[in-house]
């Protein structure tokens, strides 16, 4: 159908346009099976689930388990390179770290009689004065920078957000200075967990409690599952805040970083099993292990990703856009939409009489053709009027105004000739 009336050419003109079939048709109601799957589509977790799978979410954290799985082994190579001397000859403190390793990541170390994937000894046995240190320094600081690099990335396709316009130099000095934020986090995490279980132990020997009651272990369980979640949030809010550098109301940070803590804890918690039943399979064998782990990483990856899909959908519930966009940038965006807008609606005018023409005939086809090449001027002095978007930010820095109409822009423009 025609998008333009009798008297409208081909620019965007002050005309009342109807575009015949443009309005959709109002919603029916739906009764019985087709009601209630539009029921369980709208729930919330429905909708964050679509909304993960549909940024390819399963693909993007399987990406990033490879760089995660190397970065986690070239950091505890270089950790026991510069500190194993001294968890080396002592026992007590070796069973402490060890403990405290293995339930961040289950089975990861194998010590005493816990199966893992990395033999406590290899790590003890690292010297810090050797080429495999260096070489473990090198690696750990360009794949856990890559991996914090790709979690960046993996995060803001789930807000729908291009990668950040910046430097890359600075970009990766942050995320360097990250990296050791980071660390230092899990190393905290190791301390607060063995610290918890010690104070534990002295409450409960000061009340006649003695050890290994019921009560101390899962007051112990209780306590560490507590820290691990307020560890795992905290790690995740930055994640999903100062790394990926999106603005996000602090409520619903809180809210879908503790989904995601408490999504992680859960994991961490029931981790053995999930390892133990990669290693009860007898196609994979002796790799069973590195599989466990493989398969850790890959659900903590995707934890990660599903919670700020739902800080996302939720963003988006609200009207919030997850662009931290200054007034400038706002009404130079409006402008280029609105400019994007009226070359669509002047390219559809054109083809509507461009259609009359090839219906007419005689001189009312002339008159037409005329017309035709008159508003095809016309559009294209009103294009050639259009500012730059370097002419409208002059405007803008000159006027301090967002949104310099076009006489204000004209003046900018004389000004800085």
């Amino acid at each position: 159908m025609a998008l333009l009336s009798r008297d409208q050419g081909v620019r965007d003109d002050e005309v009342v346009v109807t575009a015949s079939g443009a309005k959709p048709d109002p919603a029916q109601r739906k009764t019985g099976i087709p009601a209630l799957i539009d029921r369980v589509l709208a729930l919330r977790p429905v909708r964050v689930f679509f909304h993960y799978t549909g940024d390819n979410g399963p693909l993007i954290a399987s990406g990033m388990t490879y760089q995660a799985i190397f970065a986690l082994f070239a950091g505890l190579w270089f950790a026991f390179s510069v500190a194993g001397f001294v968890v080396k000859n002592d026992p007590a403190l070796q069973s402490s770290v060890f403990s405290a390793i293995n339930q961040l990541i289950p089975r990861l170390i194998e010590y005493g009689d816990t199966a893992g994937a990395i033999p406590a000894k290899t790590l003890l046995n690292t010297s810090a004065l050797s080429w495999s240190g260096a070489i473990a320094l090198v690696g750990v600081l360009f794949t856990a920078v890559g991996f914090l690099g790709t979690l960046r990335t993996a995060i803001r396709i789930m807000f729908d957000l291009p990668n950040p316009v910046a430097n890359p130099i600075v970009l990766k000095l942050k995320d360097l200075g990250l990296t050791f934020a980071f660390g230092a986090v899990v190393l905290l995490t190791a301390v607060i967990s063995v610290v918890s279980n010690t104070a534990l132990d002295l409450v409960f020997g000061l009340l006649g409690l003695g050890h290994a009651t019921v009560l101390q272990q899962l007051a112990t369980r209780a306590v560490s599952i507590v820290v691990l979640v307020l560890i795992d949030t905290s790690i995740l809010m930055g994640a999903f805040r100062v790394l990926s550098g999106i603005s996000i109301p602090i409520r619903r940070l809180l809210v879908g970083a503790l989904i995601g803590g408490v999504g992680l804890a859960v994991l961490q918690t029931v981790g053995t099993s999930l390892l133990g039943g990669a290693s009860s399979n007898p196609i994979i064998g002796a790799f069973a292990t590195l599989v466990g782990v493989l398969l850790y990483f890959n659900f903590v990856c995707q934890v990660i990703l599903i919670s700020a899909s739902w800080v996302d959908v939720g963003m988006e519930d609200a009207g919030i856009d997850p662009r931290s966009l200054s007034p400038d940038v706002e009404e130079q965006e409006q402008a280029e939409q609105l400019e994007d807008a009226r070359r669509l609606v002047a390219k559809a005018n054109q083809e509507a009489l461009e259609q009359r023409i090839r219906e007419s005939s005689g001189l009312r086809r002339w008159r037409l053709v005329r017309e035709l090449d008159r508003e095809v001027r016309a559009e294209a002095q009103r294009r050639e009027e259009v500012p730059t978007v370097a002419e409208f930010k002059q405007a803008q820095e000159r006027t301090d105004d967002p949104d310099p109409d076009a006489q204000q822009v004209e003046q900018a423009e004389r000004k800085a000739e």
